[in-house]
């Protein structure tokens, strides 16, 4: 009985390797139509602020996400 050699596999580090030299260098551009609208933005950083916890009202949260989304879109311009 004579036993099969596996094909030779290129280790992790080859394989990242050869990912990174395929990768392009210019980044995607994602077009407006297809950006989040702001409630769905907004609903997001919600969903942060609130796993981070803390003390404060209901209204005050979602005033703080509003304002971390508009910093958001403002920086993305």
């Amino acid at each position: 009985m004579t036993k099969k050699k596996k094909p030779l596999t290129p280790s992790l580090e080859q394989e990242a390797q050869a990912f990174v030299k395929g990768k392009k260098d210019t980044p995607v551009a994602v077009p407006e139509q297809l950006s989040p609208p702001r409630e769905q933005l907004a609903a997001s950083v919600l969903a942060g602020l609130l796993a981070a916890g803390g003390n404060t009202r209901a209204e005050e949260l979602v005033e703080e996400a509003y304002r971390y989304v508009d910093l958001l879109l403002q920086y993305n311009k």
